[in-house]
């Protein structure tokens, strides 16, 4: 069965941008209705060293240019919306400070502050996701329905108690998130895109560990590709009739048409099998020589 393994190298495009866009989300606690930056508060030092972590790794890399650092900060809907807009501003100017103070002032003129006041789109997102809450259709239909950030809070509260406590215990802490996009230029690069032809390392690891005799591992990675390969990987675990569902589908040849004739022979198939011996033999006689190589299509020849 191993000598019908396809070792013809396979290639695959791959796609090189000049413009590359990084994103990192992070959850900074701050205290009630404070913009101060605590490192001991909460998660915080784990969550800020993370942060910079990244951002000393992009920066310092040396394939793209940093064009601009995008922090954007969000609070929750409770309280007041006007207040919460004025809080997640003082809260993103607060940590591009820290920022500045971490990385010096070489960083400054990369960081463009974006806040956003109340996230009800990503509110929105996770009540349509979250299956313990109990009302999230009506719920969904009342956000998009009224206008007044702080009225549509208000009605939530008072309509659906039970949800509301839950959403504000729950899901409220993850709107309060600092989201950061950095916009790279890859160096040395003119064209916007480049397609390349590169070696699918993947499909080689594949075939070799289906000379391996290693056939689930093989099946594993060539299962995806419905070729000669991945028939034979199948015929090598018993397979046989996905191997010939994906044998039907390919163009018919000597090769495919004797594969056809083992798997109908071990299906009880065998005067179709036999039908597909004869034609890959007439496809390139030298098939008829192999047959006694293979104990499925001695027997398809019995009579």
């Amino acid at each position: 069965m191993l000598s019908f393994v396809d070792t013809m190298p396979r290639y695959r495009i791959r796609i090189i941008d000049k413009y590359v866009t990084v994103t990192d989300r992070n959850y900074v606690r701050f205290r009630l209705g404070d913009t101060r930056i605590i490192d001991t508060l909460g998660d915080n030092r784990r969550q800020l060293d993370r942060i910079t972590d990244l951002m000393r790794r992009i920066v310092e890399q040396q394939k793209f240019f940093v064009d601009t650092v995008t922090l954007a900060a969000a609070a929750s809907p409770e309280g007041v919306y006007a207040f919460n807009d004025r809080l997640s501003k003082g809260r993103a100017e607060a940590l591009k400070q820290y920022l500045v103070r971490r990385f010096g002032r070489r960083i400054a003129p990369l960081l463009t502050v974006r806040w956003l006041a109340e996230d009800w789109q990503e509110l929105t997102e996770r009540i349509r996701e979250d299956r313990n809450i109990g009302n999230p259709k009506t719920i969904l239909e009342l956000i998009a329905a009224e206008k007044n950030p702080d009225r549509r809070e208000h009605l939530i509260r008072q309509r659906f108690p039970k949800d509301f406590a839950y959403i504000r215990l729950t899901i409220y802490p993850q709107l309060r998130a600092v989201n950061f996009r950095y916009s790279l230029r890859r160096k040395g690069m003119v064209k916007d895109t480049i397609h390349t032809t590169e070696l699918n390392t993947a499909y080689a690891r594949g075939v070799e560990l289906l000379q391996k005799r290693k056939y689930a591992e093989a099946l594993y990675i060539l299962n995806e590709y419905n070729d000669r390969n991945t028939v034979v990987a199948h015929l090598s675990m018993g397979h046989d009739e996905r191997a010939l569902e994906l044998l039907d589908a390919m163009p018919k040849d000597a090769v495919n048409e004797y594969l056809k004739a083992i798997a109908c022979s071990r299906l009880g198939r065998k005067d179709e099998g036999r039908e597909h011996f004869l034609e890959a033999c007439r496809l390139d006689p030298r098939m008829e020589y192999r047959a006694n190589l293979d104990p499925e299509i001695t027997e398809l020849l019995k009579r």
